[in-house]
């Protein structure tokens, strides 16, 4: 008798079906609007039509293995921080938040990434997680946070790209490992920067709230032209927004509208532990 070794699809089919069931009891529905929904540097027309036209982008291979990546990160970081409460459920104004981990005086982001590359405050992406935070520290009212990101690949940087659209990586010799990198956030109770922060975020559930109840994309900011490249173009609603539907004066003004966190003195960068 022979050891036997065969694929097996049915156990794979098993995983992606419950996984699925899981991810969909996540989904988004109504004219309820998180945090994440209004983010500026994320794309708030994305949001849309993803309520809209669910169908346009089902769920995938490779957002199943981000969600099951990200979902045990959260989990086993979660655990073994040991504090407060993880995912309390908030609600300002109409805009629902859960941070990761909060107790009286904390607010926790929890981040995991393949991203070969390690961000700091010129990246937007890093500019996405800190926005995410202070929204938070702005609607619970507590005055520090940390944003903990966990680096799953070792550092690579982008050389360049041919013709055929590949990227190309190299390794340094000195490349940053695995691990995890943490930030400290302090936004203080009397900063001028809560109001403002308090006020774009309304701003922008409002908006996103009348187009939702509209079925008008066209009041919804695109992204900035400078973001484009390299976001909008792996986008299953690329067509539909850059292509049938309009954007109105008013949208292209916003979209345009300088950052908050790009206003001289607002916020202070220290690169190394004090």
């Amino acid at each position: 008798m022979a050891i036997i070794i065969q694929r097996n699809s049915e156990f794979t089919d098993i995983l992606l079906s419950n996984l699925l069931q899981k991810h969909n009891e996540r989904t988004r529905e109504g004219n309820l609007v998180h945090v994440s929904d209004i983010l500026p540097t994320s794309c708030i027309r994305r949001q849309y039509y993803g309520r809209k036209f669910p169908d346009m982008a089902p769920l995938n291979h490779e957002s199943v293995h981000h969600f099951v990546r990200g979902e045990a990160s959260e989990f086993v970081i979660t655990q073994l921080a040991g504090l407060g409460v993880s995912q309390a459920e908030l609600n300002m104004d109409g805009i629902i938040a859960h941070p990761d981990i909060m107790d009286n005086n904390l607010v926790v982001e929890l981040k995991d990434t393949v991203n070969g590359r390690r961000l700091d405050f010129s990246d937007t992406t890093f500019k996405s997680y800190l926005r995410q935070l202070l929204y938070y520290l702005t609607i619970t009212g507590i005055e520090k946070g940390i944003i903990s990101i966990r680096y799953n690949i070792k550092e690579l940087k982008w050389l360049r790209r041919d013709a055929e659209g590949n990227d190309y990586f190299i390794r340094p010799a000195n490349a940053k490992n695995v691990g995890i990198e943490s930030w400290q956030v302090i936004l203080p109770k009397d900063d001028i920067a809560r109001e403002l922060l308090k006020n774009e975020m309304v701003r922008r559930k409002n908006l996103f709230v009348k187009a939702l109840e509209e079925n008008d994309a066209s009041i919804l900011p695109r992204l900035p032209e400078y973001m484009r490249n390299y976001k909008c173009k792996w986008c299953e609603f690329y067509n539909k927004c850059m292509n049938e539907d309009v954007e109105t004066k008013s949208a292209k003004e916003m979209a345009n509208e300088k950052d908050l966190l790009e206003i001289d003195g607002l916020v202070s960068i220290k690169q190394e532990d004090d």
